[in-house]
C-alpha cells in the first residue's frame, strides 16, 4: 500500500491538483494526501456523491458513467470523481482540482500506476 500511497502523494503535488484520496465505492478511503479525518469525511462525500450521480445516469440513460466532476459557481476549484476497476475492486480517484489546468493526462497516468500496483498486490 505505500506505492500506492506515494503515486497519491506525487499527484497532489503536481500543479492544478489539491487533495487527493483514493477510496472504494463504499467511501473506505484506502490513500489519501490528508489527514485521515479529513480523508475519512471526503471520502463519505464522494461515495454519496456517486450514489447520486448513478440515479441520474439511470434515468438519462447513461449508465455505468465513470467520471464525475463538480465545479464551483467561481470555476476555479472542482471536484472529480473518476472510478475504475483494479484487480476486480471499484475504486474511486476522488480529487480537488483547479479546471484551468488540464486533469484528464495527470489522473490517467495515476489510475495506471494504481492498477498496476494493485495487480502485484494480489
Amino acid at each position: 500500500m505505500r506505492a500506492i500511497q506515494q503515486i497519491i502523494e506525487n499527484l497532489s503535488q503536481q500543479e492544478g491538483f489539491d487533495t487527493v484520496i483514493l477510496t472504494d465505492a463504499t467511501g473506505l478511503p484506502l490513500a489519501s494526501s490528508v489527514d485521515m479525518p479529513a480523508a475519512e469525511s471526503f471520502a463519505a462525500v464522494v461515495a454519496d456523491m456517486l450514489r447520486a450521480s448513478a440515479g441520474v445516469g439511470t434515468r438519462l440513460g447513461m449508465e455505468g458513467m465513470s467520471e464525475v466532476l463538480l465545479i464551483a459557481e467561481d470555476a476555479k476549484r472542482g471536484l472529480l470523481c473518476r472510478k475504475f476497476q483494479a484487480n476486480g475492486r471499484e475504486l474511486v480517484l476522488a480529487l480537488i482540482i483547479y479546471p484551468n489546468h488540464a486533469y484528464w493526462p495527470a489522473t490517467t497516468q495515476a489510475i495506471q500506476d494504481i492498477k498496476r500496483t494493485w495487480q502485484t498486490r494480489a
